[in-house]
């Protein structure tokens, strides 16, 4: 009301003052406006901006009224006099007065990079941290009540001046609060800081009763990152409104006690006090660190301004002194701030960097590279980049992934390159072995990127460089991934190398005509950087170790073999890496171009200095690098069509564009068609290089061929595929032939046709198998010319690898009467059928004296490939029984009859190999595996009978009229047999415990000799080369791969009932007696053991061995082992057993077998089979 009335009096005088007086006293006359401003803060507005705008119209008010031009001039000179006083009034609100008002420091925070952080996004989160419902205090205002960081710190602030012990004591009850303690600290406590750790060890205490083992920082609660943020968050903005305020400067016992809490409660034993008060203290010195970098910025401020006004004319020299002045006082209070900061940092960073706990090591790792990028003057040297080295040594993951990444934070600072190259001398060699050895594949990746930044900032060296580099071959495919860049810039380099030496780029386009987008044929620059991708691929895996994971080309009968149906090799897997990162790995066309160019020609113009004779001669490839090129072209051909098949199923492009997606695929399946062709043609001579050209075919899609119509381009593959599988003699390109022809059977339209392929193929490798056999005897061991031995193993293994497509038929058919080429010479015709000689090449596995070394790995290949093809061809038996009793037709007697013999026969030479062999030799455990096979083959039978015989119980069931000899094909294994087969698995057992240098329990282990020349583990070299040591890793994985082999047949063998049938438990009881002293994969494969019964319970029981017996007695080629043999199996004579040879080892080699469960049977069979194939 009192403003109301003065507005009117204080305007009359306003418009009187001028008219009677001229001394121009400013500050008069400044006052009397000053209920006009009162006036404006009556409608709410009290900036002081209104005042400033309402000078001009009092003045053009005061102009019109007077008349003398020098009072005029003299009220404009007290108008400009009374803006300069009114904006020098603004600054002094910097300095808050301890009256209600301080709410004002929350405007001015000290930085505003915290304030995301610091601000709840979810108040409820926070509180949810610790379900409290009674939360108050600074902990309810944090984490509660969403309220801001900055706004808590100031009204704190506000507190401290009413009660200072009270309000410190808040401090310390936050952090013990936050650290999920219950028990507070008051005043009191505050006022005897002596008494700190006393009172802190009685809160451990009472803390340590509460058996708490859970605490907000490392809850898994959706707000433990949130809460965890804001608790550093406001002690860093705590730190800034305390030195805003001026507190850190004039009230130096604040900061003293809350170090002596905090900086207490940091070296506590308590877990959660230690972890808790080390994010505080923490994040105090990041506030320090902050304040320290505004003051020096500040300072370099006043500098630039004190040297710009020195370099005046007439220089102000008040000003000058004013700025020294104040630069003095930010100098001072900077030296307060750092001995602060160095006080806590080595009262709390120096311990807790190394602290038990890894959480605590990743919040000082993270607070130092913090430190570090806002305050680099105090933390960017040598002294305190050291912990981060250290650190890099850290046995925790976490630890180390988290100082990566903070170190390539820092190499990504432009600025900061040269202080780091010192510290990267001293680490670099750290790093690389983390990128190269650690044992988690997330922290090698982190490592490779880091490395890569330091590559681009020049710090390594080249051997560095390729070191890693050769991750390229990294059986881990995010590191590859990483190491893209690495390699890329290397094979960059080499090209880039290689164009100076040709004259330059500039030259070569100038002399090179501009290569034709449809010819791929004629010389290119992409040439040349294939060849150098394909120098330096070689030079690394020359270089490299053999890792287990990869699999390294080897020729065919070498002593090391570790192939794996379905890895890909090293070539393939580098290229997928490179496919997006080098553009000449996706122009598959280039490529194949290259590889068909005719290099023969390049030596006869070595004379020629032209640029295309340089490229020529530049460009040539050696043998070595064709096949590598072969295995990248099949990788970029397979990525390309994939992601052309992934685009039809994106439904965000356009129709238009999947329909030319769907083009672009079937001109590839046509390219290839004749492309596949014209590389067997070049390059089918090789055996690996022909597998790699007959692995294209499996990325054709055939439908496309039917469609279009095209049928001849396709028989004109097959007949290649065909020729490729007779002309060689490599298991790998026998393989690659088979699996393209089981591709092409995939597709129903095109079955006939390669029906018709593989009778071919059964008819000539019939033919030649008559030939090689007509009038020798195939049973007696060392009896065939060794020429003749190796062929007749070929075609047998042809056989082999041609049955898992083909029905193997023709081998019970007796060869048609073959008549003489000439009137004088008889030809001895044959009388049996070829599966009658394949069976009497087992007996050819008796071993027998007088034959030396190479004609017995000879014998024993021709065993190991005969046994082979068995597998198969009763595989193919029992398919055809099952089709019969699912369909409730008999099987007939003849039929029936040739089987039972054949298999009788089959078993009993088998087990002449295992008897007359010893311990873990190779024939002999491929011998048991195949024996075991047969056993378990045909006890799949009964599942299919008993679900026939439930669907023929239905209403719409078919009646049956099938027969049930096929039941005394069910046998189980006599005692004999079973105690040969568990000496079988004791030799395996051993071999893997001697090569993992582990002790087995039993009298086996303990009273046996060991041979020192079978054991490559015990010779004294375990300093050799990483070679040596990656064969002798190889070796016992290839013990491995034996021993689960043979033990998951086992199992299944006491699954089905084989083994085991009357519940005696012998086989079981012997298995799981080493289960746990091996391996991880072997204690898998006995642990399918406890789901046998689980299996017998789905139809797989015994018959009786009555019926058995009766039923037997109708065939009289039919033999059945007394069942009392199974009685003698004891643990004694299981124990007698030899350790395997010194040559079993030798010609290891890891070959999967399908189980003997009937493959092809329904799926009720296959439920037979726990452990699969």
């Amino acid at each position: 009301m009192s403003a109301e009335v003065a507005s009117p009096s204080a305007a009359d005088i306003t418009s009187s003052a001028p008219s009677r007086r001229k001394s121009g006293r400013v500050p008069t006359q400044r006052q009397l406006y000053s209920p006009t401003g009162s006036a404006k803060r009556k409608r709410g507005d009290g900036n002081d901006s209104d005042v400033d705008s309402n000078t001009p119209s009092s003045e053009e008010e005061d102009s019109e009224s007077i008349s003398d031009e020098e009072e005029l001039k003299e009220r404009r000179k007290q108008s400009r006099k009374k803006k300069s006083a009114t904006s020098a009034r603004k600054p002094p609100q910097k300095k808050p007065k301890t009256n209600g008002e301080i709410t004002g420091l929350a405007i001015r925070p000290a930085t505003g990079a915290k304030k995301k952080a610091a601000r709840p996004r979810k108040a409820a989160l926070r509180k949810s941290a610790l379900v409290e419902q009674d939360a108050d205090g600074l902990y309810a205002e944090i984490f509660a009540r969403g309220t801001r960081l900055n706004d808590v710190a100031a009204q704190w602030i506000s507190r401290f001046h009413e009660h200072e012990a009270k309000a410190v004591a808040e401090i310390v009850n936050l952090v013990i609060r936050a650290a999920g303690c219950h028990v507070q600290i008051d005043e009191e406590d505050i006022a005897d800081p002596d008494n700190c750790p006393h009172r802190l060890g009685d809160l451990q205490d009472e803390y340590n009763a509460e058996q708490v083992t859970d605490y907000p920082l490392i809850s898994k609660a959706r707000g433990a990152a949130a809460f965890r943020n804001a608790l550093h968050g406001f002690f860093v903005a705590l730190t800034q409104t305390i030195a805003q305020t001026g507190l850190m400067y004039e009230e130096n016992q604040l900061m003293e006690n809350i170090q002596v809490w905090i900086c207490t409660m940091t070296s506590a034993t308590n877990r959660p006090f230690r972890h808790t008060s080390t994010v505080a203290a923490l994040g105090v010195t990041s506030g320090l660190t902050r304040i320290a970098s505004d003051i020096a910025e500040s300072t370099a401020k006043m500098m630039r301004q004190k040297e710009t006004e020195s370099k005046k004319a007439r220089a102000n020299k008040s000003r000058l002194a004013t700025i020294d002045q104040e630069v003095e006082e930010l100098n001072q209070k900077l030296e307060h701030v750092k001995a602060l900061i160095t006080d806590w940092f080595d009262t709390v960073y120096v311990h807790r960097y190394r602290d038990v706990d890894p959480k605590i090591r990743v919040e000082c790792c993270e607070a130092l590279a913090d430190w570090i990028m806002t305050y680099p003057d105090k933390f960017f040297d040598g002294q305190h980049l050291r912990y981060l080295g250290w650190i890099l040594s850290d046995t925790n993951e976490g630890t180390r992934a988290e100082v990566l990444k903070q170190l390539a934070n820092l190499y990504h600072d432009k600025d900061k390159l040269a202080g780091l190259k010192t510290f990267t001398e001293r680490f670099r060699a750290r790093i690389v072995e983390i990128a190269t050895r650690d044992a988690h594949t997330n922290i090698r990746a982190s490592a490779v990127e880091l490395l890569d930044i330091l590559r681009e900032a020049g710090f390594l060296e080249p051997d560095d460089i390729d070191t890693v580099g050769k991750l390229i071959f990294d059986s881990e495919p995010k590191v590859r991934k990483a190491v893209v860049g690495f390699f890329a810039e290397n094979v960059n380099a080499a090209y880039e190398v290689q164009i100076d030496d040709m004259g330059g780029q500039e030259a070569l386009d100038e002399a090179l005509a501009e290569p034709d987008d449809d010819e791929y044929k004629n010389p290119r620059l992409e040439w040349l950087k294939m060849k150098c991708l394909v120098e330096q691929l070689l030079s690394y895996d020359e270089d490299t170790g053999l890792p287990s994971q990869i699999e390294r080309v080897t020729p065919y009968g070498a002593e090391l073999g570790l192939v794996a149906a379905g890895i890909e090799s090293r070539f393939s897997l580098a290229a997928q890496a490179l496919y997006d990162a080098i553009p000449e790995v996706r122009s598959w066309e280039v490529l194949a171009g290259y590889l068909l160019y005719d290099h023969s020609q390049t030596s006869t113009d070595v004379a020629g200095d032209d640029a295309e004779s340089l490229l020529r001669r530049n460009c040539k490839l050696e043998e070595h690098e064709e096949t590598a090129l072969l295995d990248i072209l099949n990788a970029s051909v397979r990525i390309r069509l994939q992601r052309l098949a992934e685009t039809q199923k994106d439904k965000k492009r356009t129709k238009a564009q999947r329909n030319q997606d769907q083009i672009e695929q079937e001109d590839t399946a046509k390219r290839l068609t004749t492309l596949i062709p014209e590389l067997l043609k070049k390059f089918g001579a090789l055996p690996e290089a022909a597998s790699l050209c007959l692995r294209l075919e499996r990325e054709l899609n055939l439908d496309v061929f039917q469609e279009l119509r095209q049928n001849t381009a396709l028989t004109a593959l097959l007949d290649d595929i065909n020729k490729q599988f007779l002309t060689h003699n490599s298991e790998r390109v026998l393989g690659e032939a088979i699996t393209s022809i089981l591709h092409a059977l995939g597709n129903d339209e095109l079955r006939e046709l390669v029906d018709s392929k593989t009778q071919s193929l059964w008819d000539d490798l019939s033919g030649t198998f008559d030939a090689l056999r007509r009038g020798r005897d195939l049973s007696a061991r060392g009896s065939v010319e060794q020429n003749i031995l190796a062929g007749i193993s070929n075609i047998v293994l042809k056989m082999s690898e041609l049955a898992k497509a083909s029905e193997p038929g023709v081998l019970d058919q007796v060869p048609a009467p073959t008549k003489a080429r000439t009137k004088n010479k008889k030809v001895a015709q044959l009388d049996t059928p070829p599966i009658s000689a394949l069976l009497e090449i087992l007996e050819r596995g008796v071993p027998v004296d007088g034959v030396d070394a190479e004609v017995d790995e000879a014998e024993n290949a021709l065993v190991r490939h005969t046994m082979l093809l068995m597998l198969p061809y009763f595989l193919w038996k029992c398919r055809n029984f099952s089709t019969r009793i699912e369909a409730g037709t008999r099987i007939p007697d003849d039929e029936l009859t040739m089987v039972a013999e054949r298999r009788d026969v089959c078993i009993t030479a088998l087990m002449r190999i295992i008897e007359s062999r010893k311990g873990a030799d190779e024939l002999r455990v491929e011998a048991a595996d195949l024996l075991l096979d047969l056993y378990n083959l045909f006890r799949a039978l009964k599942a299919i009978q008993a679900k026939a015989s439930k669907s023929a119980k239905k209403p719409n069931g078919r009646a049956s009229n099938e027969n049930d000899d096929w039941e005394a094909l069910c046998q189980e294994i006599d005692g004999k047999t079973v105690r040969l087969l568990l000496q079988i698995l004791t030799g395996l057992e051993n071999n893997l415990a001697k090569r993992l240098r582990k002790r087995l329990e039993g009298p086996d282990v303990d009273d046996d000799p060991m041979d020192d020349d079978e054991d490559p583990e015990s010779s004294d070299d375990e300093g050799d080369d990483e070679q040596i040591q990656n064969q002798k890793q190889i070796r016992a994985l290839l013990a491995e791969e034996r021993l689960c082999t043979f033990g998951s047949r086992v199992v299944h063998s006491v699954q089905v009932g084989s083994l085991d049938a009357d519940n005696e438990k012998t086989v079981r009881t012997r298995l799981e007696r080493n289960k746990a002293k091996l391996t991880p994969s072997w204690k898998e494969v006995v642990g399918h053991l406890d789901i046998s019964k689980q299996v017998k319970g789905k139809g797989g029981k015994k018959a009786p061995a009555a019926k058995e017996l009766a039923k037997a007695a109708k065939s009289k080629t039919i033999v059945v082992e007394d069942d009392s043999e199974d009685e003698e199996v004891q643990d004694d004579p299981i124990e007698d057993d030899e350790m395997p040879d010194a040559d079993a080892e030798a010609g290891a080699e890891a070959e999967g077998r399908i189980n003997g469960d009937a493959e092809s049977a329904n799926g009720d069979v296959e439920r037979e089979s726990v452990l699969g194939d």
